[in-house]
């Protein structure tokens, strides 16, 4: 094989997943709540009845676990801000009862090989703070 040919395969292949990757056509959300059912007003209603806290209080319950993926499609598309990550999980935890959420952690990491250029993943503890 040709050295010309041998760097022109390598090029092609290096480049091809970076093409792709930026041609994605990945929605915002990746995993956690599906919100399609919910109105507009079901997520103001959400995002203004459960509270965000920094730890569990003493007098309340958990109910479990909530979680939000949001994809950054490319690195010059905006990334997920860190109010739509919260409303996606209030929303949710208010689905189900709870009144509040805590301990929220935002991670970020680099994901092309999900055909995003970085993933931000959102959980929180759902609780019925009394």
């Amino acid at each position: 094989m040709k050295p010309q040919t041998l760097s022109r395969l390598i090029i092609i292949f290096t480049l091809l997943p970076l093409a792709l990757v930026g041609c994605s056509s990945m929605p915002g959300a990746l995993e956690g709540n599906d919100l399609s059912h919910l109105s507009l007003r079901d997520k103001r209603m959400a995002d203004n009845k459960v509270k965000v806290l920094a730890t569990q209080p003493k007098a309340s319950s958990a109910l479990g676990k909530v979680s939000s993926k949001r994809c950054q499609s490319s690195m010059f598309s905006e990334a997920p801000e860190e109010k739509t990550l919260l409303v996606d999980m209030k929303a949710e935890a208010y689905r189900l009862g709870a009144n509040a959420i805590s301990d929220v952690k935002i991670v970020q990491q680099g994901a092309m090989g999900e055909g995003c250029w970085n993933v931000f993943s959102a959980t929180a503890n759902m609780l019925v703070v009394e």
